[in-house]
């Protein structure tokens, strides 16, 4: 481990949410789903959109977790609501195919 990827995870460590977001996503797309949702909770506990969101597609897709729609639809509101593009498409997308009522959506 280099220099620079300890400072990462200290950061992490501290409570950045950019990188605990950052090193969720790595461990996710390492297939190291248990690492990778604690790191993607703990930003998404500090309201950081980027892991909302990916939370959000980790529940839709049962990736690394039980499937779980409704806890998808949550996270990805979540990540709509502070302004996160994708999340706000994905939102909008599902509203056609009545996986998310109208109602339910109001407010992201």
């Amino acid at each position: 481990m280099t220099p620079e990827d300890l400072a990462f995870v200290l950061r992490a460590d501290e409570g950045d949410a950019e990188a605990q977001t950052d090193i969720g996503q790595l461990f996710s797309i390492a297939g190291k789903y248990e690492a990778a949702l604690y790191w993607l909770q703990q930003a998404a506990q500090q309201e950081h959109p980027d892991a909302m969101q990916w939370l959000g597609r980790c529940y839709l897709s049962g990736e690394g977790v039980p499937k779980d729609d409704n806890l998808g639809i949550m996270w990805i509101a979540k990540a709509a609501s502070h302004g996160h593009v994708i999340a706000k498409f994905q939102m909008n997308s599902m509203l056609p195919q009545g996986v998310v009522h109208s109602k339910s959506a109001i407010g992201y």
